[in-house]
């Protein structure tokens, strides 16, 4: 990409807001009003059309491949037909054509890289952070996790490819958390603690059985910012993320979340989530004692994913420091077992 990396915040959602205009006419949806809903590893936009609201999202060139664009819509696709979940539902680019459902292209600022664009009906709902979730809302995540983990499953057709949360998928050269050419670059202090929390990794993957019970498609990055809150219903957005992995991954995120912003009554909110999801699982509570693990696995994926992202013009001046001290914390994880989060969260 021509000096993209190098433009201003303000540069660069000028070019997106642009792009997504022309966007949008792909969808014949006809004159529409454009708003942000969010600048990080993609560009995404509230879409006010005669015809209805929608989302768009608009991937940065080089970060999804389009076999895996297309993978993720036709699982959501499968969720909205075979399930009562609520989830972003694609929408066709040709209302006779379903099997359509993205849009590449090539930006001539951008050249050679390719741009790749999906549209959702939107979803209304209320959005909270995390400090606003009570246990209520968090026991009923766990549960929608449950559900989907248990109903949401299917058999993928031919060319179906999402990538693997399993220990290689989520650290190797083809995970989604991959870096490549970061402008922060890997210490050896640091390489040894990943090593470290890797390793452990593997020792919970060992534990777990294999199966249908715990293996599978799973959302992979249900932070607050991705549910909605719909009559007490939750809806899981972006999808972006999901692929096959162990489903106790899934509680995860959000639990790496609780962990930093709510201290004080974190035990309280994991009870909240860990008995929604045994709820629609009936899971042995022995599996309980590997979240702790995959929650500084979570961890580990967040820092590999602030070296993948630190050129953003929003995280350029905080990703080193940030990057710091969530290794810290992963070093005194290795000690106690326990991860405990003071560092920001994004």
């Amino acid at each position: 990409m021509p000096d993209f990396a190098n433009w201003t915040l303000d540069e660069q959602k000028r070019f997106w807001f642009g792009l997504a205009r022309d966007v949008i006419e792909l969808w014949g949806l006809g004159a529409s009003h454009l708003s942000w809903l969010g600048y990080s590893s993609n560009a995404v936009f509230k879409v006010s059309a005669p015809r209805g609201i929608y989302v768009l999202r608009v991937h940065l060139p080089g970060r999804v491949r389009a076999e895996y664009l297309a993978s993720e819509l036709t699982w959501l696709q499968n969720l909205g037909l075979n399930t009562d979940l609520l989830a972003p539902a694609p929408v066709p680019l040709q209302e006779d054509a379903a099997d359509l459902l993205f849009a590449s292209l090539r930006p001539a600022r951008l050249a050679p890289d390719a741009v790749l664009c999906s549209l959702f009906k939107y979803i209304d709902g209320e959005s909270k952070s995390a400090r606003e979730l009570s246990a209520d809302d968090v026991g009923a995540v766990g549960a929608y996790l449950g559900q989907l983990h248990r109903e949401g499953q299917f058999e993928p057709p031919d060319g179906f490819m999402r990538p693997r949360m399993d220990g290689e998928g989520l650290f190797g050269e083809e995970s989604p958390y991959s870096v490549r050419d970061s402008v922060i670059a890997t210490t050896a202090e640091q390489a040894d603690t990943f090593g470290q929390v890797e390793k452990r990794l593997r020792t919970v993957m060992a534990a777990i059985d294999r199966g249908p019970d715990s293996f599978g498609l799973i959302h992979g990055d249900l932070l607050a910012k991705n549910i909605l809150h719909c009559d007490g219903q939750p809806a899981a957005l972006d999808f972006e993320y999901c692929g096959w992995g162990y489903f106790l991954y899934d509680l995860a995120p959000l639990l790496w979340q609780l962990k930093g912003e709510r201290p004080d009554d974190y035990r309280h909110l994991e009870e909240a989530m860990w008995s929604g999801y045994r709820s629609k699982t009936g899971l042995d509570e022995r599996m309980r004692a590997h979240l702790e693990v995959l929650i500084a696995v979570r961890q580990l994926a967040s820092c590999r994913w602030l070296q993948a992202n630190a050129g953003h013009p929003a995280l350029r001046e905080i990703a080193p420091k940030l990057l710091e001290d969530r290794t810290s914390e992963l070093r005194d994880f290795l000690k106690t077992g326990v991860l405990k989060r003071e560092s920001l969260t994004l």
